[in-house]
């Protein structure tokens, strides 16, 4: 069952609240995917990882028609900048357990056909800032430096993509970044900035759990001090949550 509810946001968001994230999520993509192929021949999507999105790649595997993936470039919001194992270049199975390629492609991208010169990685695990170079030059490249469709996760402090509260990435103004320090674990990682984030031209929102339901409260309200507050997007963003994360924006209560 879903439940839309009419609760204002000054971010202009729109709220989702489903008991199964998962396939309410891969169908509203799976629809924005394919509104964007229509319309324009393509969709360039960048993928977030975490706990929660998963679910939701296992239902675009199952669901998304194998001929919408020659259309489909894909990226990241942001990845773990890791070592890579000894292989064949190409192969996603050289990426760290813990990075967000490997994630997508075990829950989905590996069973289907995309085409791997439209899959573009944030990290190849060399030089940090060399990675960073090399991805912002192919992303306004390949993507024209812009998302059809956004995927992002929500941590627990609020945090989207490797934005994350009181630090410099939540200032930068530009197509990617690298973080040196992250305040979760690994240090160092890749991140789209803000402003390409906000420019998406649809965005999903995913949480799960009472554990967001105080930090979803607070970004709803457009609390700046967290990136999830700050997404002020082109386009009203989905907000699909579960009942539980969904509890403190419909009691409009930020501690709840």
């Amino acid at each position: 069952m879903i439940v839309h509810h009419d609760v204002n946001s000054p971010l202009g968001a729109h709220l989702h609240v489903a008991a199964d994230v998962a396939a309410v999520a891969g169908h509203h993509i799976q629809e924005a995917i394919e509104r964007s192929v229509q319309r324009s021949g393509r969709c360039r999507i960048g993928l977030a990882g975490g706990s929660t999105p998963a679910p939701a790649f296992a239902w675009l595997r199952a669901h998304l028609p194998a001929a919408v993936y020659g259309q489909l470039w894909i990226t990241w919001v942001d990845e773990r900048h890791l070592p890579l194992a000894e292989g064949r270049d190409g192969d996603w199975q050289r990426f760290g357990a813990d990075s967000n390629l490997r994630l997508a492609y075990e829950h989905w991208l590996a069973h289907v056909p995309v085409v791997p010169q439209q899959v573009l990685p944030m990290t190849f695990g060399g030089e940090l800032k060399a990675d960073v170079v090399r991805f912002g030059r192919a992303f306004v490249t390949a993507f024209d430096g812009g998302l059809d469709v956004s995927v992002l996760g929500v941590g627990p402090d609020g945090h989207i993509a490797s934005i994350f509260p009181d630090h410099p990435g939540l200032d930068v103004d530009d197509v990617c970044f690298a973080v040196h320090d992250s305040p979760k674990p690994p240090p160092q990682r890749i991140s789209l900035g803000l402003p390409v984030l906000r420019r998406a031209g649809a965005t999903f929102v995913l949480a799960t759990g009472a554990g967001k339901a105080a930090v979803l409260a607070r970004a709803w309200q457009g609390d700046a001090a967290l990136p999830l507050g700050r997404l002020h997007t082109n386009t009203p963003a989905h907000w699909i949550v579960d009942p539980a994360a969904a509890a403190g924006i419909l009691t409009g209560n930020p501690s709840t």
